[in-house]
């Protein structure tokens, strides 16, 4: 169960998946995983779980031996859940869970997400993108029609119970299983990990792939159209139609992108603390900022 994030895939255009400026307006934390795949939305009503496995034959592994456990969990419950072609679980053509897969020497990973009652109007604006306007080799990801198991039980457990009794049926199924908590030396390991590699700015929004971004708007007199060529989430050059002459504050917002981050938060800061672009009674910096994404 998580705070509500949005979750991209290892080699995912973070900013092509995503409805960055809900995202921001609603605090929605952003994430990438070592995993591949799709985007995901997530809430305190979504349950993730991980299945880690060594073999010595990674050619059987599939997504199917890790998600029979939880599809039988589920229907020991009275739910009618089935397999996709996408390695998905449906119920009734809907999907509730989304796997990803990560393989490393001979470890393997199998992960997914299980909506129970997720806000799924918030999922789907916060999934809402235009990646018309981004142009990269990014995974992209394929959108489904989704539901809540919620809706589908007879009797209906809260969040803590719907948990306890997926796991408890996971164990009960699972030969020699044994349960071992954490050790507070692990805890603190797995925290220092995440604050140091996978909660940083440059792998949530640098590990995103090169890429193309492209947009215009309409100013009185001129729409102006351009685009930004960025690696490693920095705006590595810039090109727009602005005559410097005829519009020099824009054209000098433009030359204020090169070489700093693509990242709405950095570059509105960079905007208003240049004295002639904030005091420029024609320019606003939040609009110019919002068709940068």
């Amino acid at each position: 169960m998580n705070e509500p994030c949005i979750v991209v895939g290892k080699h995912q255009n973070l900013l092509a998946e995503i409805n960055l400026r809900f995202a921001l307006e609603n605090k929605i934390r952003l994430a990438r995983r070592i995993s591949g795949g799709g985007t995901v939305y997530q809430d305190i009503n979504n349950l993730n779980f991980s299945f880690i496995h060594n073999s010595v034959n990674m050619e059987k592994m599939n997504f199917r031996k890790f998600t029979y456990p939880v599809l039988e969990a589920l229907k020991n419950m009275g739910l009618d859940v089935e397999f996709s072609g996408r390695n998905d679980l449906l119920i009734d053509n809907k999907k509730i869970s989304g796997n990803a897969m990560h393989i490393f020497k001979n470890r393997v990973l199998s992960h997914g997400t299980l909506l129970y009652n997720t806000d799924l109007t918030h999922l789907s604006a916060a999934l809402k993108n235009t990646p018309q306007k981004y142009f990269d080799k990014s995974i992209k990801s394929v959108r489904s029609n989704v539901t809540n198991i919620y809706d589908y039980m007879v009797n209906p457990l809260s969040m803590s119970e719907f948990s306890d009794t997926l796991f408890d049926n996971i164990v009960k199924k699972t030969t020699d299983s044994e349960i071992k908590p954490l050790s507070a030396m692990e805890v603190e390991s797995i925290t220092q990990i995440s604050k140091e590699k996978y909660g940083t700015w440059e792998w949530i929004y640098g590990y995103s792939p090169k890429y193309l971004f492209r947009n215009s708007f309409q100013l009185p007199d001129l729409t102006v159209i351009f685009e930004l060529q960025v690696e490693k989430g920095i705006i590595m050059s810039q090109n727009s139609n602005i005559d410097p002459n005829n519009d020099p504050v824009y054209h000098r917002a433009f030359a204020a992108l090169t070489n700093i981050r693509h990242d709405y938060a950095t570059i509105y800061e960079a905007l208003k603390s240049d004295q002639i672009i904030n005091s420029s009674p024609t320019f606003n910096i939040a609009e110019f900022c919002n068709g940068l994404f």
